[in-house]
């Protein structure tokens, strides 16, 4: 799962670079979706 994460956030970077914005924001609220699951299956 953390590596999925890097792996999105790096996606997203790459996406903002290149002012696809719609696509930098859809990855950035499945890294949150991701971020969160981790958070609740670690605690």
């Amino acid at each position: 799962l953390v590596k999925t994460i890097e792996k999105t956030k790096k996606a997203m970077r790459k996406a903002a670079k290149e002012l696809d914005f719609i696509e930098a924001a859809r990855l950035r609220d499945e890294m949150y979706e991701l971020e969160k699951l981790l958070k609740e299956k670690t605690s």
